[in-house]
């Protein structure tokens, strides 16, 4: 899985590096540049191209060291884990996988049915931009299985709507978009929109400690810090690991995932 993902990563580095010398070369052929602003926008086009390409030599590179090392399916259930891996994977639509520390899969946090029409839209970039569509996620298990879905509304704020596998609602998570500049604030809710969990995220490194009103943690992250143990197999630097702790009720352990993967659908690397 995770040789898989470097390989992506690698197709998609090349492919998109050669579209863009392609454009730049045809760019130089049509209109030849006849100013200093005109090599300089011609040059922009050309460091990009070349910043994809060291990219693709990047994911080759790691591809080859851990395409021999075998990935296993965990055994774990997510409700019993008390961290999760989640890396940022290549697709049209943001999407992230899911490990243990020892590197055994866990699953995918992934979009549901994307509209053909939508997929147009992926090209804005930003991952903060496309989560903005009202598309419905969901936690599969490594076996394939949805485990719980979530979907996004609003616009001044987002309200991500948890529902199990039955469509029945668990909670939400309402996020204050608009008003939150440095960092990100929000509120876990339970199935009767009651507030079970405040939620802060420092806005440029997304580092964050959740602790509900009566002092107990729920998750925590620190953004860069990674066992040094086990990066023999998560080898690229971006690594994140979220500690979970075991004092979460277990019915609302599944609400605590789909906030987080939502958290992190949203980041840009």
């Amino acid at each position: 899985m995770i040789a898989m993902m470097y390989k992506r990563r690698m197709t998609a580095a090349f492919v998109l590096s050669a579209i863009v010398m392609i454009i730049g070369m045809t760019v130089f052929f049509i209109d030849r540049p006849d100013s200093e602003k005109d090599w300089l926008n011609l040059a922009s086009i050309g460091f990009v191209g070349l910043f994809l390409f060291l990219i693709g030599v990047s994911s080759r590179q790691k591809y080859i060291k851990v395409k021999e090392i075998q990935i296993h399916d965990s055994k774990a259930s997510l409700l019993g884990l008390d961290h999760l891996v989640l890396k940022k994977d290549v697709g049209f639509f943001p999407r992230l996988l899911l490990f243990e520390k020892s590197g055994h899969f866990l699953g995918t946090i992934k979009p549901i049915r994307i509209p053909f029409i939508l997929y147009p839209i992926c090209l804005l970039g930003r991952d903060s931009l496309v989560t903005m569509i009202p598309i419905t996620y969901g936690v599969f298990s490594n076996k394939g299985n949805v485990l719980v879905t979530f979907k996004r509304k609003g616009i001044k704020r987002s309200i991500v709507t948890v529902k199990n596998v039955s469509g029945d609602k668990l909670g939400e998570y309402v996020q204050e978009d608009f008003k939150s500049l440095l960092n990100i604030k929000g509120e876990l809710r339970d199935a009767d929109g009651h507030v079970i969990l405040p939620v802060k995220v420092k806005g440029f490194s997304g580092d964050f400690t959740l602790i509900d009103a009566e002092g107990r943690k729920w998750a925590r992250f620190l953004k860069g810090y990674f066992p040094h143990e086990y990066t023999n197999i998560f080898r690229d630097i971006y690594n994140d690991i979220i500690e979970l702790y075991d004092n979460v009720p277990t019915h609302h352990k599944m609400l605590l995932i789909a906030m987080i993967g939502f958290l992190f659908l949203e980041r840009s690397q």
